[in-house]
């Protein structure tokens, strides 16, 4: 009777083993759809990845040419409104001027032709406003018989007589003065990597003397940090005849 049984159950097992295998065959295959589709995803995630930063990369880069046309606009309506402010600036001048008895009639329209020259004056203004973004620039003045120093119009504590300047030396030493002032207001700007040193007579009372010896110590400025980052120019005073 066992016997029997058992030789019934055979083709039953047998079923049985086929079922697992399949079952089995079944889960590998969905194992190794599950790795294609999870790879699937990460590739697409990836990618997606990719796209959203370089969207992101030219989204800025749009914005940065918005800004740039944003801006040249600004300065085009800046420009616009200095040729209009400009021109009525010189127009006014020349309304109030004098002529001068040594100037002619031509050469007091020459003049004012160049000044009216949008395009010089333009230049000019542009040129000085890079000279300003690149250069700390320190204008000296001097006037009177005193004399009275300016620095960027702060006027500073000097003065200096013929006597005191032909002494050897008390020249010395108002130089050193000089310098020191000079110095401590490049020192007040974090003595920047490049200046630019302008010295300009105010009228013709100065004495030849006492601005020598200015031009001097901006000479001696320039000489301990190197003219190749301190520059200087003489301003021309035009003498009243």
């Amino acid at each position: 009777m066992k016997k029997r049984t058992i030789i019934e159950l055979t083709p039953f097992v047998d079923i049985l083993l086929i079922l697992l295998f399949a079952f089995l065959f079944n889960i590998s295959e969905t194992n190794e759809k599950a790795e294609v589709a999870t790879n699937k995803s990460i590739e697409l995630a990836q990618e997606n990845f990719e796209l959203k930063n370089d969207l992101e990369e030219k989204s800025n880069f749009l914005q940065e040419i918005a800004n740039k046309n944003e801006k040249l606009e600004k300065q085009n309506t800046f420009y616009k409104n200095f040729y209009i402010e400009l021109s009525n600036i010189i127009e006014k001048a020349f309304e109030d001027v004098e002529l001068p008895e040594d100037i002619s009639e031509d050469e007091f329209e020459r003049i004012k032709k160049l000044l009216e020259n949008k395009e010089i004056n333009l230049d000019y203004f542009i040129k000085n406003e890079a000279l300003k973004e690149n250069f700390f620039v320190l204008d000296i003045t001097i006037q009177g018989e005193e004399p009275e120093v300016f620095l960027n119009t702060q006027k500073i504590d000097f003065s200096i007589t013929y006597e005191q300047y032909a002494s050897e030396n008390t020249r010395e030493s108002k130089l050193n003065i000089l310098e020191e002032k000079i110095e401590s207001s490049l020192k007040n700007n974090g003595i920047p990597q490049l200046v630019l040193i302008t010295i300009k007579q105010m009228d013709d009372n100065v004495f030849l003397y006492s601005y020598n010896l200015l031009l001097e110590a901006v000479k001696e400025i320039q000489n301990k940090y190197g003219a190749d980052r301190i520059y200087f120019t003489e301003i021309p005073f035009l003498y009243n005849n």
